[in-house]
């Protein structure tokens, strides 16, 4: 009864606060948030940028000392793309005590990154594909000192470009989604011995879908953890919302994925846009939500609150149905959604965040506003931000010539909303990537930080971890090799077909083996003659049935 009490009297707050405040055309809020760049301008390793994507935790302790971390990733077709990586004073993002940059070349794109508790410490996951040999994840180390690469693990062999997505969750779980000929996707446990990787798993009822995109979604009152999915098909030009239980996929070894499909939403052709999916990490109900443009003007949110009646809906909201001053014309594009620190387990009240581009005049400037968001309640029937729109960059006539803005989809361990965004630094073309620390509780891009927050999932986490240690039988022997190496695997896959990929601690492939196991053994030892003293990270995969990293190293 309080919770809806809440709502109504803040409801109606906001409707008065409109009434009484004389129509203005085009309000842009500037922000006030603390912003910086990283990396700084001139960056060899930053040009005209089509994808980004980052994350941030709070309060993570790394060699002994607690920071606040944050990753984020960008990319171009045919461009230099790269990762950044920085360990923040906890609540204070003005104070950086350690940063770094990894370069990634021109064949990578869609740099999706994360990071979690995994090898007594934490490890960081870069997921991409590269042209022309397929989808990848890259998994680091972080300590102190920064990252240092332990293995690259293959996901597909896709010869052409397919978007891959990535969520973490907590600082214990990693899920990653591609598209081949159907919606591919993995997730990952941190735990003392490393990333536990699932196999590879196929959504099931998903050839001919798209685009997909996925997000955590933990309801500890109904002691679930699910990943969302979303994906769109071109034939019936329909956007699908589905979901599945983590802890179920972790302990799969391949297969099919019965998801729950939540929604099916007709949105006709979908044009300058992929769907960005987010839900709430912690709530009492599975709220999720998407954006989307069928055509570039409309920024559509497509949203269940299960607050309200749990029906889908559809809301556009730089329409003007929600009060604000409608900009729907010329260009709007890239639109991205992040629920807010409210959505909370046990409030049963949430809000969210919906960012995008626009070209539309800021009447205050005279420029474009360029990088916008706004903020409604989780219903998407109420604009909570007083005014009609929150400008985000510091410099928003600096705006990249194709400007991709991400939100963390982290929303309840950190005291603000991480953003990133490219923006030019000089008129001939150079590039910069934009810092942006939203902290929660207000409106245009300032306020004060919050609490964190637990979960429920220890028990989760012991049981796979006792069942996955007494389970594992592969091994790569012996460990450390000379001139002789070998595998065993679990004696019912003995006659499957293996797929073997060897790379050094850069990340450079070896060798790669495929064929029947029975012929492996005698690869790898006509391999192992060749290779150079030093660290190998070992990938092996069972026909899907079983995917697994080994950690090998050549002696003298």
């Amino acid at each position: 009864m309080q919770k809806r009490l809440f709502r109504c009297v803040t409801f109606c707050i906001t409707v008065l606060f409109l009434a009484a405040t004389p129509a203005v055309a085009q309000n842009f809020i500037p922000p006030t948030a603390f912003e910086d760049s990283w990396p700084a301008p001139g960056n060899p390793n930053i040009s005209r940028t089509t994808h980004t994507s980052c994350y941030s935790f709070g309060n993570i302790p790394v060699s002994g000392t607690t920071y606040d971390l944050t990753m984020a990733g960008w990319d171009a077709p045919g461009l230099p793309g790269g990762v950044s990586w920085r360990m923040l004073m906890p609540g204070n993002p003005s104070v950086v005590i350690n940063q770094g940059i990894i370069p990634y070349p021109t064949t990578c794109q869609d740099l999706e990154v994360g990071f979690t508790f995994a090898g007594n410490g934490v490890q960081a996951a870069v997921a991409y594909y590269r042209n022309g040999v397929g989808h990848f994840v890259d998994v680091y180390s972080w300590t102190g000192l920064g990252l240092t690469l332990l293995y690259t693990m293959p996901l597909s062999t896709m010869a052409s470009y397919t978007r891959i997505s990535m969520d973490s969750h907590k600082m214990y779980g990693l899920a990653i989604t591609w598209q081949e000929k159907d919606i591919k996707t993995i997730v990952g446990l941190g735990g003392g011995a490393g990333i536990a990787w699932s196999g590879i798993l196929t959504l099931n009822g998903t050839v001919g879908e798209t685009m997909p995109d996925c997000a955590f979604s933990h309801t500890p009152q109904a002691g679930t953890l699910n990943v969302h999915y979303v994906y769109y098909n071109p034939v019936t030009l329909t956007v699908t919302e589905s979901s599945y239980d983590f802890w179920i996929m972790i302990y799969m070894l391949g297969g099919g994925v019965p998801v729950l499909v939540n929604d099916a939403n007709f949105v006709g052709p979908v044009n300058m846009s992929v769907m960005n999916l987010d839900a709430p990490d912690h709530y009492d109900v599975e709220n999720w939500a998407y954006t989307y443009t069928p055509n570039g003007a409309d920024i559509c949110v497509r949203l269940i609150d299960f607050h309200t009646g749990g029906v889908p809906t559809t809301v556009i909201v730089n329409s003007g149905v929600l009060g604000n001053f409608p900009i729907n014309v010329p260009i709007n594009y890239n639109p991205v959604v992040a629920y807010d620190h409210d959505c909370i387990y046990g409030w049963g009240y949430g809000t969210m965040y919906v960012g995008w581009y626009t070209s539309v005049t800021d009447p205050a400037t005279t420029n474009a506003a360029a990088y916008v968001s706004l903020q409604m309640d989780e219903a998407g029937t109420t604009l909570l931000t007083p005014l009609d729109y929150m400008t985000v960059a510091n410099n928003p006539f600096m705006a990249s010539g194709t400007p991709v803005m991400s939100f963390s989809k982290q929303n309840d361990q950190t005291n603000y909303l991480y953003t990133i965004f490219p923006q030019y630094w000089n008129p001939w073309g150079g590039y910069m990537m934009e810092n942006k620390y939203h902290a929660w509780n207000t409106g245009s891009f300032k306020g004060t930080g919050r609490t964190a927050l637990t979960c429920n999932d220890e028990e989760h986490i012991k049981a796979f971890e006792q069942k996955h240690i007494s389970s594992v039988q592969v091994k790569a022997y012996p460990n450390p090799f000379s001139n002789m190496l070998a595998i065993t695997i679990p004696v019912e896959y003995a006659n499957d077909n293996v797929s073997i990929v060897l790379t050094d601690i850069t990340g450079k492939i070896c060798g790669t083996y495929q064929g029947k196991f029975t012929d492996a053994n005698t690869y790898l030892t006509n391999l192992s003659k060749g290779l150079h003293t030093g660290n190998y990270n070992m990938s092996l995969n069972v026909e899907g049935k079983m995917n697994e990293n080994l950690k090998i190293v050549k002696a003298e």
